[in-house]
């Protein structure tokens, strides 16, 4: 008799779903040491309604998920309704404070959730009869890197709770097509049989799970839009996956686009009906695209997102404008990408009458993956990671069908079986390395910035936050010489996005500080102006006016003081430049102008002085003085 071998059943440890929410822990507890980074200030700690505990929780649920940090989205398309993880966030404001440790812990311990969820629906309903399967897709999901942007952000609760809950619905949605089937089967067995089934509870399991479905449904909407993908999957699912025909499986699949209805009327009333045109190509990154082009792209980055997959190195929180170009239909890359999902949709159609799993995943991935794909509306990104933590599922699924059935196809699999396994532990070993890796390079957003803009050195955001943080390094220190070099290497990046896109904001804007920091104000100056011209409403603007102002009035002053008086009336002009109605930069300028005997001047700006504060004792002197001067000539 042959010795049985791992490849036989795996061991009583790794076919617990337990192990595998450790196992989560362990990968991402070093996340609990990270502060906030990136957009977590939009959803939490700059978030109004979020810092005011559960008393924020019925203006959460009645505004955009920004409204609280932004005041308003009406330069985001479509607006953004994701209350549900918000709703998380303030409750834990209230238990604990806004502390970054706390909501990284409750991220890590969903994720552990959402592992332990998908051993059981695989177990369930994926790969009853193969523990093997189970495990290995479980465990590919659980170190698979490219999920660390979900966990290890904060505002990536709003994936994990939305596939927690979209789990859940297919799992029910399932248990519930599954009972009315066994409603069809009693009368076809034994008497003692049906008894025995009766006995154990099993006739009765499903019987309310469509109420399940319906509320994990709903719940599913409130943590992210992407759940909309299921009007298509779900009723795909029942039709796969249990014996059901495809109109049953439609029929069965109407309380769900009865959900869909009332969440997309609440967004209406709530958020009004707009998908409004984003005329800036960092909101809108096919905005300069032709048609083709545009569907072209879009194809090379679904070719990426397998790349990812396969391979997720390196990784990047931005892959924004202009990191992936246009790309046309002449491309090697895209016609690629064009024959593979070609060939996929007819493994799709192919698989259809026979329920092949694997096209059932196929339509699974491509399902999740076109609501974010730009191709029906713009979603402000062309790619990102977080769009793959959903879509991650089917693709691994997949994986392992066609490893069991490679291995079912080998006349002698012993062999191959322990090299898969040898494969499948390095794998596992090496992604565990990468997950926990680069979980501190989240630790800030800073940290953030500076070592992703190597990954993606042609995104004009990723140069323009690694400038940013940059100047934020060169403010932390009290070493002249680190200040200056810091500040060197944020104009570098600056130029490097200017030359990319001349008319991002934050880009002009910022450039201008650190010119500043490095005492070049007329290149500050610069940066600025052409910063006006994009935006003159910007609010970032009218502060640096009145900085600007302030500073010039100072050196104003401290020339006349000098006798300086032509510098000081150039500088004080300066200052009204800035801000016009500012009372001391012309009573001053009146000062210096009356100082160097330019009388006539300085009455023009005494009297705009009183003309602004009537009650101003210091200009009515002046004027008076004047008057006494005018007096003997008369």
């Amino acid at each position: 008799m042959e010795p049985r071998t791992w490849t036989d059943h795996p061991p009583r440890w790794l076919s617990s779903p337990w192990f595998f929410a450790l196992l989560a822990v362990v990968l991402y507890a070093n996340t609990v040491r990270n502060d906030f980074a990136l957009d977590d200030g939009l959803v939490l700690n700059e978030n109004a309604y979020v810092v005011e505990g559960v008393g924020g929780i019925g203006d959460i649920l009645s505004h955009d998920s920004f409204y609280g940090s932004i005041g308003t989205s009406a330069y985001l398309s479509g607006g953004r309704y994701r209350p549900l993880s918000l709703v998380t966030y303030a409750v834990e404001v209230s238990l604990f404070g806004v502390d970054p440790a706390v909501h990284h812990a409750v991220n890590v311990l969903l994720y552990a959730l959402c592992c332990v969820l998908v051993f059981r629906f695989l177990g369930r309903h994926i790969f009853p009869t193969s523990r093997w399967a189970v495990c290995c897709t479980t465990l590919l999901f659980t170190v698979h890197p490219v999920h660390t942007e979900v966990i290890a952000n904060i505002k990536g609760r709003d994936e994990l709770l939305s596939l927690i809950f979209l789990l859940l619905t297919l799992h029910h949605a399932l248990l519930h097509q599954r009972w009315r089937e066994r409603q069809l089967e009693p009368a076809a067995e034994s008497r003692s049989k049906r008894r025995e089934r009766e006995r154990s509870g099993a006739a009765n399991e499903g019987r309310w799970s469509h109420v399940w479905a319906g509320l994990s449904f709903c719940l599913a909407l409130l943590a992210k839009e992407n759940g909309l993908a299921f009007v298509l999957i779900l009723p795909v699912s029942l039709y796969f996956l249990t014996h059901a025909t495809i109109v049953q499986a439609l029929k069965r699949s109407l309380p769900v686009i009865v959900v869909v209805i009332g969440y997309i009327a609440l967004r209406v009333v709530l958020l009004e009906a707009r998908n409004n045109t984003v005329q800036e190509v960092m909101d809108n990154p096919y905005l300069y695209a032709a048609p083709l082009e545009k569907v072209a792209t879009i194809l090379f980055v679904q070719l990426r997102y397998i790349g990812l997959m396969l391979w997720p190195h390196p990784l990047s929180y931005d892959y924004s404008f202009h990191q992936i170009p246009y790309r046309t239909f002449g491309d090697p890359m895209v016609l690629l990408s064009l024959a593979l999902h070609v060939y996929l949709l007819v493994i799709v159609v192919k698989g259809w009458v026979r329920k092949d799993l694997l096209a059932w995943c196929i339509v699974f991935y491509l399902g999740t993956l076109f609501l974010i794909s730009n191709l029906a509306f713009n979603i402000g990104a062309p790619m990102a990671e977080r769009f793959l933590f959903q879509a991650s599922l089917p693709f691994l699924i997949a994986l392992t069908a066609l490893v069991r059935r490679l291995l079912a196809e080998v006349p002698a699999p012993r062999m191959l079986h322990w090299s898969l396994g040898a494969l499948l532990f390095s794998a596992t070993c090496l992604s565990a390395f990468a997950v926990m890796a680069r979980n501190t390079q989240w630790r800030t957003g800073d940290d953030l910035f500076l070592h992703d803009v190597a990954a993606v050195p042609n995104s004009v955001r990723a140069r323009t936050f690694a400038g940013i943080a940059l100047i934020h390094r060169s403010e932390s220190t009290k070493d002249t010489i680190e200040q200056a070099r810091s500040l060197q290497s944020s104009i570098v990046h600056f130029q490097v996005a200017d030359s990319l896109h001349d008319r991002y904001m934050p880009t002009l804007l910022n450039m201008g500080i650190g010119y500043y920091r490095m005492d070049s104000l007329d290149a500050a100056i610069r940066c600025w102006e052409r910063a006006r011209d994009v935006d003159p409403a910007d609010e970032k603007l009218r502060e640096l006016d009145g900085f600007l102002h302030d500073r010039f009035l100072q050196e104003g002053n401290t020339a006349g003081l000098r006798g300086d008086w032509e510098k000081g009336i150039g500088l004080l002009n300066q200052a009204l430049h800035y801000d016009s109605l500012s009372v001391d930069a012309w009573y001053n300028l009146g000062g210096i102008h009356f100082t160097a005997r330019h009388y006539a001047e300085a009455r023009i700006a005494w009297e705009r002085t009183l003309r602004l504060r009537p009650d101003h004792a210091q200009a009515r002197a002046g004027t008076a003085a004047l008057n006494a001067l005018e007096r003997p000539a008369q």
